[in-house]
């Protein structure tokens, strides 16, 4: 630095208003006299001089940063002391599954609260700071959102994954006839859109799952990227043989699924499709038309199963712990199950199935036959699923009841 610049320098630190609290702290830490401006003429703010200050910076540290021309960096240190269980080495419970997130939750960092009531992104278990910010977290009781399952669920998940581009063998598609292509191609625009308006859906609810309940906000990560998978695999089977997209798919279960003003409203309206959907594609083998779909199909069912899993422990955990809601989710269930049936109902849903369950056009009553009998099925499973989570559905859907009873 030039004579010149030094002076600048000096001038422009005297210039800088000095408080009196500062002066009397630096004289009890044995500052020598001038320290302060000669810290100010070396570019440092009166901010750092500040935080050295806080920090005990005592005389003879902060002249020998000075003259060495470093900052006089604070030793502060209290983060080593914060009251956090110390000593922890989690270990893998089962060494073929490696160390999962179930494996951390011991001592303390595994207390899960029933509500959570930090609003800010603090991680469970650390030391909360003195002042914090509102993230914007809504949802802070564990009784309406938490499963157990959830914890071994996102470990099956992220073994379970699979890459549509390549795990699924689109050089075998073989070219079918032009009104069984236009059958699965619609069936797939239909099932597409679907998957991708529920992962968005989910997607929307995850940042309102406060931090506290880590598991299975991770859990709900590998649902939202499940779904959009399965818009992936099945718009590029319906792209892939010759056909194209066919008629938008309704939309009015859709719609009752965004309507939900809770999470427990949106959890009881999705277990109504998850489950039927589930049943729907462990049946795949039935209307696949090739070797692909088949294994497709298989794929998706898998996923939808861990969906289904979690779908019934968190009902019945939440019946356990909320009794007196148990009414309140069969308002819920009213209106899923009158969207489901209307969108049953719509010709761009039942006659593609139809069609590809009877084996052509021609054959269509045939196949709408065999897809009332598959109906029944859905409906069937969707009581049993209810019935595992300790939940009896009162007034079914009267078109629901007529399959059952068909």
């Amino acid at each position: 630095m030039s004579t010149g610049e030094a002076l600048t320098k000096a001038a422009q630190a005297t210039q800088v208003e000095i408080p009196q609290e500062a002066r009397d702290k630096a004289a009890q830490l044995g500052w020598e006299s001038g320290l302060i401006e000669a810290a100010l003429s070396k570019g440092h703010s009166l901010q750092v001089i500040w935080q050295a200050l806080r920090a005990e910076v005592d005389g003879k540290r902060a002249k020998e940063f000075l003259e060495g021309g470093q900052a006089a960096v604070p030793r502060d240190l209290s983060w080593m002391k914060v009251p956090t269980e110390w000593g922890i080495r989690a270990r893998a419970s089962d060494p073929e599954m490696g160390l999962t997130i179930g494996d951390l939750n011991v001592g303390t960092y595994g207390d899960i609260p029933d509500v959570w009531f930090n609003r800010s992104e603090i991680a469970r278990g650390s030391f909360p700071a003195a002042v914090v910010e509102d993230m914007g977290y809504t949802i802070f009781d564990k009784a309406i959102i938490w499963a157990d399952c959830c914890v071994p669920l996102y470990e099956d998940a992220i073994r379970d994954r699979w890459v549509s581009a390549t795990d699924l063998d689109w050089a075998s598609l073989q070219p079918i006839s032009p009104e069984m292509e236009k059958a699965v191609c619609q069936f797939l625009t239909e099932q597409s859109e679907r998957a991708y308006y529920v992962g968005a859906l989910w997607s929307g609810w995850l940042p309102q799952i406060s931090y506290g309940y880590l598991e299975l906000k991770l859990f709900l990560s590998t649902v939202i990227y499940d779904l959009a998978r399965h818009a992936e695999a099945f718009r590029k089977r319906a792209l892939a043989n010759g056909g194209g997209l066919g008629l938008q798919a309704p939309t009015d279960f859709s719609r009752a699924a965004q309507e939900a003003r809770s999470f427990p409203e949106l959890a009881m309206v999705l277990f109504v499709q998850d489950s039927m959907l589930n049943t729907l594609f462990s049946e795949g083998a039935q209307f696949a038309q090739t070797p692909l779909e088949r294994e497709m199909y298989r794929l998706v069912a898998r996923d939808r199963q861990r969906m289904m899993d979690y779908h019934i422990e968190r009902l019945k955990h939440m019946m356990f712990k909320l009794p007196d809601r148990r009414e309140e989710q069969n308002l819920y269930l009213n209106k899923a199950e009158s969207r489901m049936v209307r969108d049953w109902t719509d010709a761009a849903v039942n006659e593609p199935l139809a069609i590809m369950l009877g084996g052509g056009r021609e054959r269509i009553a045939e196949g709408q036959a065999r897809l009332k009998a598959l109906r029944k099925l859905q409906v069937q499973n969707y009581i049993a699923d209810l019935e595992k989570a300790t939940f009896q559905r009162k007034n079914l859907n009267g078109r629901l009841k007529e399959l059952l009873e068909s």
